[in-house]
């Protein structure tokens, strides 16, 4: 044998010689050097790296999953194409053709007759009210007798000032208050209601009036009320189709017998100035 291959194999012994002197070493010291990085890694910062990972984790993943919803919803519910609308017809309805008066008609005339010979001898306030029929007569009767007006004042040389108020409708009479500051106004409204004719009849059963208090406290002390009650001969009435009685005539403004006219003062007369040469 040469001498290298004794220095190395010599060499090679004394190196696992020494592996198994450490080895021993180690198994018989537990507190050795591994135990002791052991320890050290097992410290506050051990603890804490998993648990701040965890959080990190959390606080990436519920933005993800938030997006992946959002996703999903648009791959499911939102169309490829353009949804268009349909455009609203904004054109008005057409208006209802004018009904004929037994299509509007509740009541049958028969039906009216009996309900007057029910109530007409009854006071006005104990008479039931029919709610729906009162309500629409309600407004007839307002444009009937705003009717009247216009025919009692034609060719009046100024506006008269009758107002018509509180008007309620029950069963088959209604009833309301005229106003106005001249006494006689009223009643020429009332003298237009009795010659209002439909369909070549009288319009109303009856036309009754009384002078009356002011209704309520804040009403002009000084003007002059009548409380007017009519009965009601048909259950539907259009007012475009009133007439009246005589209404041919040339109208003229007249006063009821019973009633003064408003007195109009004559403007004092300028007098004279004589003329220069004259003095």
């Amino acid at each position: 044998m040469s001498d290298a291959e004794s220095s190395s194999s010599s060499s090679a012994r004394e190196s696992a010689e020494v592996a198994e002197t450490d080895m021993s070493s180690a198994s018989k010291d537990p507190g050795g050097p591994v135990e002791a990085a052991t320890s050290r890694a097992d410290g506050p910062t051990a603890s804490v790296l998993p648990t701040r990972g965890l959080r990190i984790a959390r606080a990436v993943l519920a933005p993800v999953l938030v997006l992946g919803a959002v996703g999903v919803h648009f791959a499911v519910n939102v169309p490829d194409e353009k949804v268009v609308m349909p455009k609203k017809d904004k054109s008005k309805p057409k208006r209802a053709g004018r009904r004929s008066k037994a299509q509007a008609a509740e009541r049958t005339p028969e039906q009216m007759d009996a309900a007057w010979e029910r109530w007409k001898d009854e006071r006005y306030d104990s008479e039931t009210i029919k709610g729906k029929w009162g309500r629409r007569m309600q407004s007839t009767v307002n444009k009937a007798v705003v009717v009247a007006r216009k025919e009692a004042f034609k060719g009046a040389p100024e506006d008269p000032r009758v107002v018509v108020s509180g008007t309620q409708c029950r069963t088959v009479r209604c009833s309301f208050i005229l106003r106005s500051p001249y006494e006689h106004e009223p009643a020429l409204v009332v003298e237009a209601l009795k010659r209002q004719t439909y369909d070549d009849e009288p319009l109303w059963r009856m036309v009754k009036a009384v002078p009356t208090d002011p209704p309520n406290k804040h009403s002009p002390k000084k003007d002059h009320y009548l409380r007017v009650t009519i009965g009601v001969s048909l259950d539907f009435i259009d007012t475009r189709d009133i007439e009246f009685e005589g209404g041919d005539d040339e109208a003229k403004p007249s006063v009821p017998v019973g009633h003064k006219a408003p007195e109009l003062k004559p403007a004092p007369a300028e007098t004279a100035k004589p003329a220069p040469g004259n003095q």
